[in-house]
């Protein structure tokens, strides 16, 4: 277990929600987000491994917007060992997990996804811009909310609708929700997240 810096509250409950956190964050600072339905999951906390001016990330970029495809190899590698080994150790496997990521964290979730798709089958993407063109993947049974601002000032026009066409293209249960805001996470975007996480 040693590819990630993480955090585990185990609360005994069958589903566990993994959190990756957005640019310069840690592996805290989604708990307060998920808070309010945290007592029926186990959380999990992931910090990236990339380091972006002293900043954490999951996955290199060489510009913005503009992803480094072979640190996004190598990270969900990492990232896809560590589930599966998270899985078997614990009893558990991908249907009875969420993932939960904003922004890098939400980008490093879908190019997991896309590289290995049996180790995410739920998961709510807060800002999220599509890592890489997938491949034509088989998504039925999944499901995701994907949440964005009207005026994120970091996500080129029609990005999100991309995400979601991706998504739906596979046969995935999209939810979709956007606040007329920027790149910030809202409370009405909370209060959707929580929804989805019922």
């Amino acid at each position: 277990m040693s590819e990630f810096i993480h955090i585990h509250q185990n609360r005994g409950q069958a589903r566990t929600l993994f959190l990756l956190h957005g640019t310069g964050g840690d592996e805290h600072d989604l708990i307060p987000l998920v808070e309010p339905v945290s007592e029926s999951y186990n959380i999990v906390g992931l910090r990236g491994n990339v380091s972006e001016g002293g900043m954490p990330r999951f996955f290199a970029r060489l510009g913005m917007g503009v992803f480094d495809m072979a640190s996004i190899e190598a990270e969900t590698d990492k990232l896809a060992a560590f589930l599966s080994r998270w899985y078997a150790e614990h009893d558990t496997d991908a249907r009875s997990a969420t993932f939960v990521g904003y922004s890098n964290g939400a980008n490093m979730i879908l190019a997991t996804m896309f590289r290995h798709p049996t180790v995410i089958a739920n998961a709510a993407l807060l800002h999220s811009m599509l890592p890489f063109e997938p491949p034509q993947l088989n998504l039925m049974s999944k499901r995701f909310l994907v949440t964005s601002g009207e005026r994120d000032p970091l996500m080129p026009p029609g990005e999100v609708q991309r995400v979601i066409a991706v998504l739906q293209a596979g046969g995935a249960d999209v939810d979709a929700f956007a606040h007329p805001g920027g790149h910030e996470l809202t409370h009405t975007e909370q209060a959707a997240l929580l929804e989805f996480l019922g």
